[in-house]
């Protein structure tokens, strides 16, 4: 694949209020079309801008991704340890559909070069082609989305932005293992949506919860290949540049901290941001938050440990298995004794080809277990293999 064919070149220069370009983003990164040698391979982060937005009612977010940019650009490289790529912004088409498949084609590409990808939206059923290439790449994806609402339903016979869920579910359902969304607000969403998803047994998290147990929701992220993130999740005080502004929603502090838990994940394939809308951000203030959002996923890219074996003889793995009150099953818990991270082993079954299936945790899971009670999310994933 000849990248350039793809992408014009981004404009974007960095905020002149920002660092020098020897100590900023914009003095590390190779640019597409500007540095002479780009080789991407599985050490390499890539950023691309999707502007797509003609299935939405949002046009406002066709300029995001410069827009975004040009603070990224300006803040500290200093913890940048590996090769960083932008590619520019995806060239205009014929249609969406064909932005959707040109977008599917180029991460699948990337990901089967081992790199990961950052994606500079756009509007938010980009997720689809995001999921798509995810499921080139891996057996089973788990995608998770950080969103205010549920996009589901609203299509009347259409595909955008507020149901590309549906979409997912529909064409993509036998090799998805998991579907999460963090931070949804009660008062927004359809109950029938959280009903079936919840019978899917996927985990659903509202606000106030991921607000309140940010150690329970890491676990999440570290088992996510594609995460999708939209800006109106965020307060309003805190990110005005939306469509539909809300007075409540995450702080950016919070926000940020769960752009990270993504970017330190070994499992992350794509980090996709979108629903930046530069009409009703006059500031730039959404647009900053956008870039403190990506440089903090970047931040957690370059502090990643390698995922680790759980064999009975892999070090800094202890294994603390428990008697449960389900018939002929122990618990089994793994803790990796250098970074305190957790992860349960379920029972092979059937549909998981007779192997054990691993799966990231909590301690207070481990805790809970200890007490002689299974945890909800032992049991979810359970009902979903079994």
């Amino acid at each position: 694949m000849n990248l350039t064919d793809y992408f014009d070149p981004s404009e974007a220069l960095p905020n002149p209020m920002g660092l020098s370009k020897n100590a900023s983003v914009f003095g590390k990164i190779q640019i597409l079309g500007i540095s002479t040698k780009i080789a991407i391979d599985e050490t390499s982060l890539v950023i691309l801008g999707v502007n797509e937005t003609r299935n939405s009612n949002n046009p406002g977010a066709a300029q995001s991704a410069d827009a975004i940019r040009r603070f990224l650009y300006s803040l500290s490289a200093s913890t940048i340890k590996q090769p960083l790529v932008d590619l520019g912004n995806l060239k205009q088409t014929g249609s969406p559909a064909d932005t959707y498949m040109a977008t599917r084609d180029v991460l699948g590409y990337l990901m089967g070069k081992g790199a990961t990808c950052i994606v500079l939206g756009g509007t938010q059923e980009i997720t689809w082609p995001l999921f798509l290439a995810t499921a080139e790449n891996v057996k089973h994806p788990s995608v998770s989305i950080i969103d205010y609402t549920i996009d589901m339903g609203n299509n009347d016979g259409d595909f955008s932005s507020s149901c590309y869920i549906d979409r997912i579910l529909s064409e993509g359902g036998d090799t998805l293992f998991s579907l999460n969304v963090l931070g949804y607000q009660g008062y927004l969403v359809d109950n029938a949506h959280v009903d079936l998803l919840s019978a899917r047994n996927f985990e659903l998290m509202r606000l106030g919860y991921v607000r309140g147990a940010m150690a329970e929701v890491e676990p999440v992220l570290r088992d996510s290949h594609a995460i999708s993130l939209d800006m109106g999740s965020i307060k309003q005080s805190d990110s005005p540049g939306v469509v539909y502004p809300s007075p409540n929603g995450f702080y950016s502090e919070e926000i940020c901290q769960l752009a990270r838990y993504s970017g330190a994940s070994a499992k992350a394939k794509v980090f996709g941001l979108f629903e930046l809308n530069t009409i009703n951000d006059p500031l730039g203030q959404s647009a900053s938050l956008a870039a403190h959002i990506v440089w903090h996923f970047i931040d957690g890219y370059n502090a990643r440990h390698r995922y680790p074996s759980f064999e009975d003889s892999a070090p800094n793995i202890k294994r603390f298995y428990i008697k449960s009150p389900i018939p002929n099953i122990e618990l089994v818990f793994m803790q990796n004794t250098l970074t305190d991270a957790w992860w349960f082993e379920l029972p092979a079954t059937p549909k998981t080809n007779g192997k054990p299936t691993v799966v990231s945790c909590s301690r207070n899971d481990y805790q809970m277990a200890s007490k002689g009670d299974v945890p909800d999310r032992w049991m979810r994933i359970w009902n979903r293999i079994r």
